[in-house]
């Protein structure tokens, strides 16, 4: 079972690191209004960049197979991030090694059977989500999507949403009503957008500029440009998280998830029927 040991060497060792300005990871939960949008191939891309510039990558992997971020390494794991909830499982036993500087946790059973997050499981997946994050400068969330279109309350914990969007009619419309549905629901007032298959930079600007203003206008959210891969998806966002996403936590002890017992209060009065507008740019 996962505790929360208490040491004075540990004390003193989270006193060093808030006062030499210590930060907790970037979590990055990437999420699609659709499948077929190219996200799973790209963070793989991205996290072997990272991994190329020094930097400890987790990748949290919610989609069952055959095509999800473990079989793109060629692994397979016997157990789940539900393991650590339920079974006691340690997460040395969940992580494994995917490349050097990646880990890979399976979480489909995770994604797929924890609805609701209740007090005992909260304090399980705090402890465990802290081990999982040591030694990583990147936790990325290859996020399922859930019946109804919801996303898992790991996602919902990731204090970075990146929204990836394909250059095409229906992903994108799709794409504004999942941003519609955390902005109203989960309280969620910012996102990062990524754009995949589009045919060139200004398309992809193109379609940025568009879903941005619309959020703005409709649901008062706001949107910030990650960035884009064009056709076939064979860029990467490495530079992007590096250089874009506002800073997290600056005390590596908070972590980069937010914790399981605090919830945003939900937003009232989002409204707006705007996703007719969104397919006008291509």
């Amino acid at each position: 079972m996962l505790e929360a040991p208490h040491h004075a060497s540990g004390d003193q060792a989270a006193g060093l690191r808030r006062l030499f300005g210590a930060r907790a990871p970037q979590v990055i939960a990437f999420v699609s209004g659709r499948d077929a949008c190219g996200r799973t191939t790209l963070l793989v891309q991205t996290a072997a960049a990272l991994a190329q510039a020094g930097h400890g990558v987790v990748i949290i992997d919610e989609n069952p197979g055959p095509n999800n971020v473990l079989a793109a390494f060629g692994m397979t794991s016997r157990y789940d991030l539900m393991d650590v909830v339920q079974n006691g499982r340690s997460t040395q036993q969940v992580m494994r090694p995917a490349a050097p500087l990646v880990r890979a946790v399976a979480a489909s059973r995770f994604a797929n059977e924890l609805i609701h997050v209740d007090p005992v499981s909260a304090g399980y997946l705090n402890a465990g989500l802290r081990e999982i994050q040591q030694g990583a400068s990147f936790v990325m969330i290859d996020c399922a999507s859930r019946r109804g279109g919801h996303i898992s309350p790991l996602a919902l914990a990731a204090r970075h949403i990146a929204v990836v969007v394909a250059a095409q009619g229906s992903a994108i419309t799709h794409a504004y009503a999942l941003i519609k549905r955390l902005a109203r629901e989960c309280g969620r007032e910012s996102f990062q957008v990524v754009i995949t298959r589009a045919r060139s930079e200004e398309e992809a600007q193109a379609i940025f500029d568009n879903l941005r203003r619309t959020a703005r206008e409709h649901l008062g959210v706001r949107l910030d440009y990650l960035g884009g891969s064009r056709v076939p998806v064979t860029d990467h966002l490495a530079d992007a998280l590096q250089s874009r996403l506002p800073l997290g936590a600056s005390d590596v002890d908070v972590g980069g998830f937010l914790p399981f017992d605090v919830r945003p209060a939900p937003r009232r009065g989002v409204s707006g029927h705007a996703a007719k507008h969104l397919e006008s740019v291509l």
